[in-house]
């Protein structure tokens, strides 16, 4: 774990003299590549607990809480199984490069009769001072025996797998929902149904729990109509036309047939031709930044695949007028993982498959060889090497 968070050296102002003050605090905030990290998994050091928290757990270093709630795991009488996230050496097989470590997360399949989200597996990064914009990139591979498919007879399985939000401070960084304790909240989750893979992307609003849905009334410009309390189920062909560079159609590789995917097609896009079949790594960015004022339609939410920009929505009022919660509200939380609606084998079974997620960045700012940004109006310098304190 690498934490970012030294001021620009001279050397760079100097060289950097055309840029205001304020345009400088565009900086790496937070690095993870999980490497030199001990071993932890949530039971390794005695609790069980559900939730916990630096202040009084043993979690990952860095990290300000994790979350997991295992069916099929040790911890919960079935050895020959996992607890939902592992940092571990012997994983080194799952790690990007094939070395080192990575965070690794186990959902597992669980029927228990009704609608149930299994397998908790969240691990929360916290910045007290909070952003009106925050950047996030990082690596994720799939099991070779991921369920690329829908099962017939089972529901569509759906796995929250990112999520950046703002938390009030107090309360539960966990607590979402209409009345809750988080809010906005830009999620990115995986599903697969009778239609291909799906770019699911659920938006939220805030401040804090106060105008937590959005309706398509609320955001102009999306590829189609929100369902829920905000949530966006979209193709990799027609959905993202017209979200690249400047409203250009992206170029999507297809991963299994070469070249790029063919917006115009109405065929069904599969798991590999986005996420690479086998062993094969994906590099997923989300930018976000918050609206101007209370009830303004020009927040941001932006997406990239493996650097190519595949969904950019300018419209969003993340912040509505509230008499309750502060209106200031500022992008404070990242998180890595989730839980599963995932019931697609038997009990019997007790089927458990993996992914990883390995070299996290988090910054206040667009790289430039993403088009950069802008930090308080000004296109923001790139950090040297020499400003980052390791």
């Amino acid at each position: 774990m690498k934490l970012y968070r030294g001021p620009v050296s001279k050397c760079l102002l100097a060289a950097s003299i055309a840029f205001t003050a304020a345009s400088l605090r565009a900086e790496i905030l937070f690095e993870e590549d999980f490497n030199d990290q001990p071993d932890w998994t949530p039971v390794m050091h005695g609790s069980t607990d559900g939730t916990q928290r630096a202040a009084t757990h043993v979690v990952p270093e860095g990290w300000y809480s994790i979350r997991h709630d295992p069916t099929w795991a040790p911890s919960t009488g079935h050895p020959d199984r996992h607890e939902t996230i592992e940092i571990l050496g012997s994983n080194a097989d799952k790690a990007r490069g094939g070395s080192g470590k990575s965070m690794v997360s186990y959902r597992d399949s669980h029927d228990p009769g009704w609608k149930r989200w299994n397998s908790e597996s969240m691990m929360v990064k916290y910045f007290p001072e909070g952003y009106d914009q925050l950047y996030v990139e990082f690596w994720i591979r799939f099991d070779r025996n991921w369920t690329r498919k829908p099962i017939s007879g089972k529901p569509d399985p759906t796995s929250k797998l990112f999520r950046i939000s703002s938390w009030r401070g107090d309360g539960s960084e966990y607590q979402a929902f209409g009345g809750g304790d988080l809010g906005p909240i830009a999620l990115w989750d995986y599903t697969v149904n009778s239609y291909g893979v799906r770019n699911r992307i659920s938006l939220r609003g805030g401040p804090h729990g106060d105008n937590y849905g959005f309706d398509s009334g609320d955001i102009s410009g999306l590829p189609r109509s929100l369902v829920g309390s905000g949530d966006l189920s979209m193709n990799f062909t027609a959905d993202v036309k017209g979200m690249g560079v400047d409203g250009t159609d992206p170029r999507i590789e297809d991963r299994v047939n070469g070249g790029y995917i063919d917006l115009n097609s109405n065929s069904t896009i599969t798991h590999d031709q986005i996420f690479g079949p086998g062993d094969s790594w994906t590099k997923i960015a989300i930018f976000v930044k918050m609206n101007s004022a209370p009830d303004a339609k020009d927040g941001v939410f932006r997406q990239w695949l493996n650097g190519e920009q595949i969904f950019n929505i300018t419209t969003v009022p993340w912040i509505r007028s509230s008499a309750s919660q502060d209106e200031n509200a500022k992008w404070n939380l990242v998180a890595i993982g989730g839980n599963d609606f995932f019931q697609s084998y038997p009990n019997s079974e007790r089927h458990e498959e993996w992914y990883s997620i390995d070299d996290v960045v988090i910054r206040n700012d667009i790289p430039q060889d993403l088009g950069g940004d802008l930090v308080d109006g000004v296109t923001a310098p790139p950090n040297p090497p020499s400003v980052q304190i390791q």
